[in-house]
Formats: C-alpha cells, structure tokens, sequence
C-alpha cells in the first residue's frame, strides 16, 4: 500500500462504450472522455514538445478503488418501422468515482468523502442494435463533476460489442 499501482492495474472511468453492453466492466461513465475522471496532475513537460502543449493538458492517474452504477430505462419508439427492427430509446442515469489508495493514500481516505465526490450524468437517447454491435444516439447532461474532470454535456455517438 506504500508503492504505486502499476498502470495496467488501475481503474479509470469514462468513455464512450454503452454500460450496457460492457456489464461487469468499471468503465463507462456516459457524458466524461475515456480516463477524464478521477485523480489528475497537470502534463509534466517533455524535453522537445513545446511548454503550451503541456501546461495545457493534465494526466489521469486512475484509481485503486472504483465503484460505478448504471441505470437505464428501455421504451418503444411510437413508429412500427423502428419496433420492427429492434431499434429503441432509453433513459438513463450513470454514477462512479474513483479513489487512489496507493502510495500512502489509503490513510487519508473515508468513506463518507469519497460518497460525497461522485460524479453524474444522465441523459436520453435512441439505440440502434444490430447482429454485432450496438449503436447509440444520446443527450447525456453532467449532473456532477469535479475541476479537473474532462466531460461535457452534449451529442454522444457510441459502437459496443453485443
């Protein structure tokens, strides 16, 4: 618990795959960039890359502890074609945080804390299910995020393997 996690063995969250889809899987947080949330530093400078570049960009470090919850809301879309084909909107409310417990961090950790800084989104959207994968259109809203996460309401476009 003094070292640090090695990377490949971090959580992140965020990105563009359908929860639904990745079930089982801590990762998607609808409406946040793939790895745009949780703990961050700023863009340590490269020897070559120009200073702008780097103050401009911060690094997700990922976390030790990840806890994410999805809930979503299936409905019929009123036009027989789009029934017929299997395609269908939804309603959805995504939650998740995560906390590092690395290097030291574990003793500064609480539980109410790390309640209280849960990010959220929530949104609308129509899915389009075909034989290999599943297209969704959504409107996800950030209910909540912290400063230094990267996410945005708006228009999101997403592919998930069935």
């Amino acid at each position: 618990m003094e070292l640090s996690s090695p990377v490949p063995d971090r959580f992140y969250l965020g990105g563009l795959s359908s929860p639904v889809c990745s079930l089982g899987v801590i990762s998607s947080l609808l409406g946040f960039k793939t790895r745009g949330v949780g703990p961050s530093e700023p863009r340590r400078s490269v020897p070559g890359e120009s200073d702008a570049a780097a103050s401009t960009g911060r690094d997700y470090l990922g976390g030790d502890l990840a806890v994410s919850a999805f809930a979503d809301l299936s409905f019929d879309l009123p036009l027989k074609l789009f029934r017929d084909n299997g395609i269908h909107g939804h309603a959805f409310l995504c939650a998740g945080n995560l906390a590092k417990l690395s290097e030291g961090e574990f003793k500064n950790f609480s539980f109410p804390e790390f309640r209280r800084t849960f990010r959220s989104s929530a949104g609308v959207g129509i899915v389009f299910p075909t034989s290999l994968f599943r297209i969704e259109l959504n409107y996800c809203h950030i209910l909540k995020k912290h400063e230094h996460d990267h996410g945005k309401s708006g228009i999101q476009f997403s592919f998930s393997l069935e």
